[in-house]
């Protein structure tokens, strides 16, 4: 069979698969690495990945399973260099394609969705002797991600053991274990617990690694060595030097940004004005992290009751209950799935809001080989378009039309970087319905805005950017909604 390359380049398919949660914990059970971008789906929503994403080593070995079962004669291997360039999700269709061989070696790349995830290369030749290694810094084993800041990361050093046997690596990779020897296959792993588990650590993301063969093998037992080398925090990147297990080399990682917090009930009473929202009953969608916390924190701290929707992080909304409840506010949780019909969950809303904050989003940023996905589409109408008018109607319905709504909309729907088509489309039927939601109904106020990028879990990136204080700017876009409702009443009653 064969496969096409991200340039439509026609490759030899050396493996194809979905990954599972199955397979995710069977890899964490051998290496050691449950670093919550990958085994988490509440966790890693606040990381870069926004899902749980496959271990890139994981991926690697799943290649050159394939490649050594489908081709076992290959000569011997001297080095191995491999790039991680895009996330693997799970239940995405995975294939390992073989691009090029020849007398001196083979490229394989890992394809997700068709884009190119993973380049492997691999370049014939004879193991080197083993180094001389010496025992710096401690063994390190931890069972929960190590947390750094960038500046311990430099000149960090030490040993990482096996976490399991050997054997527990080679029953998940026979192939692979039987060409390029067990102990390699397990370094191998060990190398991900390393980057997932101690440094970067907690928050990290697997670059790249260049690797030697060394022999033997188990010259340094079932361990790695490992010292950083450059630490670049421009990138956030770090070199770490490794050997052991028949390996003698470095690798790179990104000491990813760790999840934003939004600003402290201290910090937004600075900026609002007593109790400026006192009376006004407020119901916010998505109300548990990124823009939606902060509107929920500044109606607290102005004095308003408060509902907060969450959809699965209900951690994080206990948690920011108990920040405004510290701060003297008042402020229920429940739990809202904008997918699933408003009417029934909206019975356990206590009281009658007169402001709703629709911040329910998906993952914004995605990874497509193509222009333009459907599914991608679907989930963003579903959200931005379907959901509100859905929440809209049932509390019309249930309430009557005395209420005021808030719709964000995007300034991407005029100015789009790659892979946001969707996002934008769906942005822009949000705010056509707005439009004729106030011109063809009875549908209460509605005010949409095209938000600016703020900073949120979303928006977060390796490299740090400026942009606009969202405290000012949610403060004025509340306080003209709190304005205009106050106006509604007035007239309505004169």
């Amino acid at each position: 069979m064969v496969s096409r390359s991200e340039h439509g380049v026609a490759a030899p398919l050396i493996a194809d698969k979905s990954f599972t949660v199955v397979d995710q914990e069977r890899f964490a059970a051998a290496s050691g690495d449950r670093n919550p971008i990958h085994m988490d789906v509440v966790a890693a929503r606040r990381t870069l990945a926004g899902q749980p994403v496959v271990h890139g080593i994981h991926a690697l070995l799943w290649s050159l399973d394939g490649l050594y079962q489908q081709v076992p004669d290959l000569p011997a291997v001297a080095s191995i260099s491999v790039r991680f360039e895009k996330m693997i999700y799970l239940g995405v269709r995975t294939s390992a394609v073989l691009v090029d061989r020849s007398r001196d070696g083979i490229r394989l790349d890992v394809l997700s969705e068709g884009r190119t995830a993973v380049t492997v290369r691999l370049v014939f030749g004879h193991p080197v002797p083993s180094p001389e290694t010496c025992d710096r810094g401690e063994a390190f084993q931890p069972r929960e991600p190590i947390s750094l800041t960038f500046d311990d990361m430099v000149d960090y050093q030490g040993c990482a053991p096996f976490f399991s046997p050997a054997e527990a690596v080679v029953r998940l990779f026979p192939y692979a274990a039987r060409a390029l020897g067990g102990e390699r296959i397990a370094g191998l792993a060990c190398s991900s617990f390393i980057v997932g588990m101690i440094c970067p650590g907690r928050h990290s993301m697997y670059r790249s690694l260049k690797f030697a063969t060394t022999s033997p093998a188990n010259a340094d037992g079932n361990r790695l060595h490992f010292s950083v080398t450059h630490a670049d925090p421009r990138f956030r990147l770090v070199r770490l030097a490794i050997t052991g297990a028949g390996w003698h080399g470095s690798l790179d990682a990104h000491a990813l940004p760790p999840p934003t917090s939004q600003p402290t009930m201290d910090e937004i009473a600075t900026k609002v004005v007593g109790d400026e929202f006192r009376g006004t009953s407020a119901l916010v969608i998505g109300g548990t992290r990124g823009l939606g916390e902060l509107i929920g924190k500044i109606l607290a701290v102005g004095g308003a009751d408060l509902t907060l929707t969450y959809s699965v992080g209900e951690a994080d909304a206990h948690g920011v209950q108990a920040q405004i409840a510290g701060h003297g506010g008042r402020c229920e949780i429940m739990r809202y799935d904008v997918r699933a019909a408003a009417d029934g969950q909206l019975q356990s809303l206590e009281r009658m809001p007169d402001q709703i904050y629709y911040m329910a989003t998906p993952q914004i940023f995605r990874q497509s080989r193509s222009l333009f996905q459907q599914k991608y589409l679907d989930e963003f109408l579903a959200f931005y378009v379907s959901g509100f008018y859905d929440l809209h109607a049932a509390l019309r319905q249930k309430y009557g039309t005395d209420f005021s709504m808030f719709y964000p909309s995007s300034i991407y729907v005029d100015t789009r970087p790659r892979d946001m088509t969707e996002y934008a489309m769906a942005k822009a039927a949000g705010e056509l319905l707005c439009a004729d939601m106030q011109a063809f109904e009875r549908s209460g106020r509605i005010v949409m805005r095209r938000l600016p990028r703020l900073p949120t879990d979303q928006t977060a990136s390796l490299v740090e950017e400026r942009m606009a204080d969202p405290i000012d700017l949610m403060v004025a876009i509340i306080r003209e909604i709190q304005a205009g409702q106050v106006a509604t009443r007035a007239t309505s009653t004169t």
